[in-house]
């Protein structure tokens, strides 16, 4: 993966870059066509392993993604920004967002309904889940962004057109200035 990434960069940066490491080597490549914006696209890498993946999103990505529930987040948040200061990195130059499952109820016995479903299939791995009511979820939003998270990406895999608009109307209300 770093050595990827040290690629994606140099390609996105570099007229003709070269590039010899341990698995990967270019020689004099080309990018054609050259990418939009300077410096290429944004370089998002994500998980939340502290010693590997997010020293290398300190040195080399734009954004990370990382999953789980707030106080997981907090902590790989400060995780993040410790390996920032070693590389000398502003963290504030990497935009913090979280994957996760959303799932949009209608009353407390669904939210604790769904809340099961998911622990019985997932375990542990289910409290980094979004599940509740319309002030459920702004709650738990709230809690995300003040552990870091800048953005949220999620996936409503039971929801309909409607739940989705109903979560886009309510979150878009709460948090105006929020992508």
């Amino acid at each position: 993966l770093e050595e990827a990434v040290q690629i994606c960069r140099a390609m996105f940066r570099q007229e003709h870059p070269s590039f010899e490491g341990r698995y990967y080597r270019i020689a004099d490549a080309w990018n054609l066509p050259r990418p939009v914006q300077p410096g290429g696209p944004p370089i998002l890498i994500g998980g939340g392993g502290e010693r590997r993946t997010l020293r290398l999103v300190a040195q080399y990505a734009d954004a990370c993604n990382i999953t789980g529930d707030p106080d997981t987040v907090r902590h790989k948040v400060e995780v993040l920004r410790q390996h920032c200061a070693a590389v000398g990195r502003d963290p504030a130059e990497v935009t913090v967002t979280r994957l996760s499952t959303l799932v949009l109820t209608g009353s407390p016995d669904e939210t604790e309904g769904v809340r099961g479903l998911l622990h019985d299939a997932a375990g542990e791995q289910a409290s980094g889940a979004d599940v509740g009511q319309e002030e459920d979820i702004v709650a738990r939003v709230e809690e995300l962004v003040d552990a870091g998270v800048q953005y949220l990406i999620v996936n409503m895999p039971t929801a309909g057109e409607e739940a989705i608009h109903r979560v886009g109307t309510v979150l878009g209300t709460r948090f105006p200035d929020r992508p």
